[in-house]
């Protein structure tokens, strides 16, 4: 089984270093020229399977992946980026400040710490479960879409790591992860956080800024 991985496009809130989380915000031009060329490249490939977040960025992202390849579309809210609750449309670099504080309000950590009204990464990882068993048990190639914080998330768990692990992955927009399901259940990562597909430089895509 081969698994592929994917950040959703550019939005003008990744250009201004937003906190986006559950906001739907849209692809802006880029992004939709990212999606494009992402479709492009799954062109000729077999594609059984879409996962993707209901999130109007991720389903902009997917919709280019289903038509070169005729995979069927399914939409989840298990795949969102974490909520920011009352922090979206902040900018991370005022988040940034606002973190050690609400880790003392809460007692806890930055991997477990709660915005007003938000999720945590814990709740994150834990809110992926379905996701998780599916893939473990899916024999078709699959491509899922979804955000940086959650495919971090996500991309750990399947290589048995741990919410710590999650903190070093990093993913541009439309970025692809491929991995393979070994017969023992183990996934393997092939090639990571890989944009080839963005020939024109100026459509490299962005890090995701988000504090973790």
């Amino acid at each position: 089984m081969r698994l592929y991985l994917v950040r959703h496009g550019q939005t003008s809130w990744n250009a201004e270093q937003r906190a986006q989380g559950h906001s739907d915000i849209e692809l802006d031009q880029e992004g939709k020229d990212q999606a494009r060329l992402l479709g492009s490249r799954f062109s000729g490939k077999r594609i059984d399977r879409i996962l993707c977040s209901d999130l109007g960025r991720a389903i902009m992202t997917a919709q280019p992946i289903a038509d070169a390849t005729g995979a069927i579309l399914e939409e989840t809210k298990i795949l969102r980026e974490r909520g920011f609750g009352d922090w979206e449309g902040e900018f991370f670099k005022d988040i940034s400040h606002w973190w050690p504080a609400m880790e003392a309000m809460q007692n806890t950590d930055r991997l477990h710490l709660r915005p007003p009204n938000g999720e945590s990464f814990a709740d994150v990882w834990k809110r992926l479960d379905p996701i998780v068993e599916d893939l473990r048990c899916e024999d078709s190639n699959t491509v899922v879409v979804s955000h940086g914080g959650t495919c971090g998330l996500l991309l750990a768990r399947l290589v048995q790591g741990n919410l710590e692990t999650s903190r070093a992955f990093r993913f541009g927009n439309t970025s692809v992860t491929k991995l393979e399901r070994r017969p023992e259940g183990l996934f393997v990562i092939q090639y990571y956080n890989d944009t080839r597909h963005l020939t024109d430089r100026a459509l490299s895509g962005s890090v995701d800024g988000a504090a973790r």
